[in-house]
């Protein structure tokens, strides 16, 4: 459960923070340290007791939901399922539950429920399931024609099959696109509801103090929060196979881009600043809009957008350079990140701890590369 939580918690807490950073992809999450339930031999008994009790609740509530038969419900029940277990078998034996019920809903669904069909796009792959991703999201496209987000994916995909005529329609089509929407927070949503619904054993005090010190949230733990952890560690877990071809089609290897690609780039990028679902889409999005700017009204306006977002993202990251103790995680936080996105759930954490949710007016980052596109002047050495 320690290691569980461990990751969870590194995914709900810090994915915001470090998710479009370099050096964490070359650094990864910090090394395991033992926490105060897993020290303390009392509490770490209390703590798999409770979670024992808490996996027949979720487990009894799944069943009941699967049964209902509908293609939502069988989707929110495979997903969730758990998964951990004792031995080998038990664990064979979760995933073939989950994988089961993932490839019921897809055998259900008819294409009704949007919804469901983006989330099988990820649950079928990840539950070993049987599904037909090009119809689904055939589907998707035509229920939600100009969404880049779609389209990309399907240049993706496109691209995995080795269909490159195909590839260059999405490309093409995606660049022309009218809005970028994926569906974190609704999935979010989806799973977060259905686990609050599940019946929560009582919490001891002690064990919920300790629980809130390791997990870094700056009070004692909530059932709602067991419940928010594993829907967040979902949810940070999905693929994102859109940026794979924004990455690879939309930085020069050499030189500068050609003028039509930096156009559809920049077309696509505009699309993807305006999405603050996931912080990731406005950090890649948001430096390049400043570069390429092509006149000083719109220079200035995209150096705005991006200097208010260095401000949240700097001054989440030093939030979490304090004392466990000296911070604090709102209690609705994941509530905020689901309905309005995780850039405004940052901003709420920051003034949930005494920091202005926007930056004074001759402010500038401590990121040098940041600092650089707000001023103009090129960076300089450390």
């Amino acid at each position: 459960m320690r290691k569980a939580m461990q990751a969870c918690t590194w995914l709900v807490l810090m994915a915001s923070v470090f998710a479009s950073s370099p050096s964490f992809a070359q650094e990864g999450p910090p090394p395991e340290v033992p926490g105060r339930v897993e020290s303390d031999p009392q509490l770490a008994a209390a703590s798999q007791a409770w979670h024992d009790a808490w996996r027949a609740n979720v487990e009894a509530h799944l069943r009941t939901i699967a049964a209902r038969g509908t293609p939502r419900d069988l989707l929110v029940a495979g997903w969730l399922w758990p998964r951990s277990g004792e031995n080998a078998d038990i664990q064979a034996r979760a995933w073939a539950q989950s994988g089961a019920w993932v490839e019921a809903a897809y055998a259900a669904s008819t294409g009704e429920d949007p919804l469901v069909d983006w989330a099988l796009l990820n649950a079928c792959p990840k539950n070993d399931a049987r599904c037909d991703r090009g119809l689904l999201l055939q589907r998707l496209m035509a229920a939600d024609p100009g969404n880049a987000e779609l389209l990309l994916t399907a240049h993706h995909d496109a691209v995995q099959r080795k269909d490159m005529a195909a590839a260059e329609r999405y490309w093409q089509a995606a660049a022309n696109a009218t809005h970028y929407r994926a569906h974190f927070n609704d999935v979010g949503l989806l799973m977060a509801t259905t686990l609050r619904q599940v019946p929560v054993p009582p919490l001891d005090p002690a064990l919920a103090a300790a629980i809130g010190e390791d997990l870094g949230i700056g009070r004692a733990a909530t059932p709602q929060d067991m419940a928010d952890v594993a829907v967040m560690a979902i949810n940070a877990a999905i693929a994102i196979p859109t940026l794979h071809p924004i990455t690879q089609r939309c930085r020069a290897q050499v030189g500068s881009l050609p003028a039509d690609v930096r156009a559809a780039c920049k077309r696509i990028y505009t699309l993807l600043a305006a999405d603050g679902s996931i912080v990731i889409g406005p950090a890649i999005a948001l430096p390049q809009l400043v570069q390429w700017a092509d006149a000083d009204v719109e220079r200035d306006a995209a150096r705005e957008r991006l200097r208010r977002f260095a401000w949240v993202y700097e001054n989440v990251m030093q939030l979490y350079q304090r004392p466990s103790t000296a911070r604090h995680l709102p209690g609705d936080y994941v509530d905020v990140f689901l309905r309005d996105g995780e850039l405004a759930a940052m901003r709420h954490q920051l003034q949930a701890n005494g920091v202005a949710g926007e930056p004074p007016a001759d402010w500038l980052p401590d990121n040098r590369d940041y600092r650089a596109l707000l001023t103009g002047n090129p960076p300089t050495a450390p």
